[in-house]
């Protein structure tokens, strides 16, 4: 979990630093590195909502593993 979150950190920073580069970009009249700003902005965040929906699948199934788990040491226990 801490390489997704340090990952998603990277993401965040990316995503912030394409925007205002992409707004100084615009000012200065430079299309070019506007464009590609845009571009690698918009991979980042795809890449920032494949990563959300990894991470929401890796937290469901280890919840389904732990309500097997404990439904497992109850049965264990009512029969001891």
């Amino acid at each position: 979990m801490k390489k997704h979150f340090i990952l998603n950190l990277l993401l965040n920073l990316g995503i912030i630093f394409l925007i205002m580069s992409g707004v100084a970009a615009y000012r200065s009249g430079n299309m070019l590195i506007l464009g590609l700003a845009i571009a690698i902005g918009i991979v980042l965040v795809y890449l920032k909502v494949v990563l959300l929906k990894h991470v929401k699948t890796e937290i469901v199934k280890k919840q389904t593993e732990k309500a097997k788990l404990t439904k497992i040491k109850k049965g264990q226990s009512k029969r001891v």
